[in-house]
């Protein structure tokens, strides 16, 4: 390909101010810094807007299309063009990414684009929905940066693809199979995004034909590509699905009790992450029984973490394990100390509350625990793959809150969902969210999370509660 990344937006979403560069500039400059990391290479970006010619042979000879979505790029006749047009010369071979500068109803996006997932670099717990300027403030990190990397990362596997792109790109992890279980009708349209998606990764998706529909058969196919497989995938819905000849269970519980059953290598279980939608108002009886069943059942669940939450949470929890399970890479080097005979607290907290967190720390000490501290380096890629690696070694979690917005708080409280999923071999024993002087916390706003809710009056009485959520742990265990 003669570009190997072609950024397409509106002309209106570039303009200079206050003698700074437009946002589009800025953000061409600091993906064209990340990439030359990830690939070991520069690669060749051409930015087109509405006000530039763009003709049928550049996008041709295009390897990805990177999409600036803003409200006014939507309006925008040749930008819109550009998209239909790349579409058609690639047909299904089309690479796109939609990045998301400000918020944009779903109703105003192209159809090809609503289906994509988004990289939103706007601030979305703010009530504007604005775009994100200040890119080295204290949000920046969470905010803009680490959604810049996870872009930079996806751009690589894309032009991986690719015969002719940046020379000598590698992959960046040893790809291999993932089970993704066949759902009920309700939920074959979410499964297929989501098979594209992991096969935009480089991974094989098993199944990858139709099941048979008789019980012998069909259980010898799913032992047989579950044994190729390193992780599972299920997704759960209202619908109990298709009953195969000859059995009793359905295709979708069947998959569940054979996949935990499944040994790996080690002679461990199957690492797997299930899915269960959180509406089941509408779900028939026998799916209700199967869910309760399931959610009961320590066997079936061994090795399997369990996510009720909305279904786009769930495929960021997805998407972060193709880039940090030992499964799919290279193991993280261990540059932090994790003491076999105490509880590992991980106390997450963002630079900014650094001050803060001092007297904290040393009361965990003194209580007899062994405390892992976040790092603070200048290698995004690095501090990221650190913190996912701390999240596989801990046995319980403390997220402090003071200066840091509700936005860094849910991605941490995220990142915690997700922890289960990244090969741990050993339960949270805790989770609990910790305010800072001057913040209040609701209880409603963290049903979803199932974390304790540590609230700031005054030291003495912070230290107590401390305390009490330690030793409530320790009788636990």
């Amino acid at each position: 390909m003669e570009i190997d990344i072609l950024i397409n937006y509106s002309e209106t979403d570039n303009k200079a101010e206050n003698g700074n560069d437009g946002w589009v500039s800025s953000f061409e400059k600091f993906l064209q810094t990340i990439l030359s990391q990830v690939l070991g290479a520069n690669p060749v970006i051409v930015s087109k807007s509405d006000a530039d010619s763009l003709t049928k042979t550049e996008l041709k000879n295009t390897g990805v299309l990177v999409s600036i979505i803003s409200n006014e790029m939507v309006k925008s006749g040749p930008c819109l063009d550009a998209i239909e047009e790349f579409y058609a010369g690639k047909k299904s071979d089309a690479k796109v990414l939609k990045v998301m500068k400000e918020h944009v109803s779903v109703e105003l996006l192209p159809a090809k684009l609503n289906q994509l997932i988004p990289y939103e670099l706007y601030n979305a717990e703010s009530d504007d929905k604005n775009a994100f300027y200040d890119f080295f403030g204290p949000n920046a990190e969470s905010i803009y940066w680490m959604k810049l990397v996870d872009l930079a990362f996806d751009i690589n596997e894309l032009l991986y693809e690719q015969e002719n792109n940046v020379k000598n790109i590698k992959p960046l992890f040893d790809r291999k199979s993932i089970y993704l279980a066949v759902t009920g009708n309700d939920l074959s349209i979410q499964r297929n995004i989501i098979r594209r998606e992991l096969q935009r990764h480089g991974f094989k998706v098993l199944p990858n034909h139709n099941l048979s529909p008789k019980l012998d058969d069909l259980t010898k196919e799913i032992n047989k590509n579950l044994e190729e497989c390193v992780f599972g995938i299920h997704l759960l819905g209202n619908s109990y699905g298709d009953i195969p000849e000859g059995s009793d269970r359905s295709v979708v519980d069947l998959q569940n009790k054979l996949a935990s059953q499944i040994k790996t290598k080690d002679g461990g279980k199957m690492q797997r992450l299930i899915w269960i939608k959180p509406d089941q108002t509408k779900s028939s009886d026998k799916q209700k029984v199967f869910l309760e069943n399931l959610q009961r059942d320590a066997t079936a669940l061994e090795g399997a973490e369990v996510l009720q939450t909305p279904l786009e949470d769930f495929k960021n929890i997805m998407r972060e394990e193709m880039f940090v399970n030992d499964s799919f890479g290279v193991p993280q080097e261990e540059t932090f100390h994790v003491d076999k005979k105490k509880l590992n607290v991980y106390l997450i907290y963002d630079k900014i509350d650094k001050n803060s967190v001092s007297s904290i720390i040393k009361l965990l000490v003194k209580e007899g625990l062994n405390v892992i501290e976040p790092d603070f380096g200048n290698d995004l890629l690095e501090v990221r793959k650190g913190h996912l690696e701390k999240l596989k070694q801990l046995d319980l979690a403390i997220v402090f809150q003071e200066k840091v917005n509700m936005n860094w708080v849910r991605m941490k409280l995220l990142d915690l969902l997700k922890a289960p999923g990244l090969g741990r071999n050993k339960p949270i024993v805790g989770k609990a969210i910790l305010a800072g002087e001057g913040i209040e916390l609701s209880k409603e706003g963290f049903v979803d999370y199932e974390v304790d809710l540590i609230e700031f009056k005054n030291k003495k009485s912070t230290e107590d509660a401390i305390i009490a959520f330690i030793k409530g742990l320790n009788k636990a265990i």
